[in-house]
């Protein structure tokens, strides 16, 4: 019997990059004062049509 797709097989897919940036043994930590729910982050976005990884993950960070 064939099952229908799950919600999520049929969703598009989104590309995201996100950097550790540390200095020693520090690691660089964001908290967005306008979305507390988000909690504590390392730099991550979504990566741009076109863009590369590597570079997405520069600019994010």
């Amino acid at each position: 019997m064939d099952q229908p797709p799950s919600p999520r097989a049929t969703q598009p897919l989104v590309r995201k990059a996100l950097a550790y940036v540390t200095a020693g043994t520090r690691l660089l930590l964001l908290v967005h004062p306008d979305h507390p729910e988000a909690g504590i982050q390392v730099p991550a976005g979504t990566i741009r049509s076109g863009e590369e990884p590597g570079d997405a993950a520069l600019r994010e960070a």
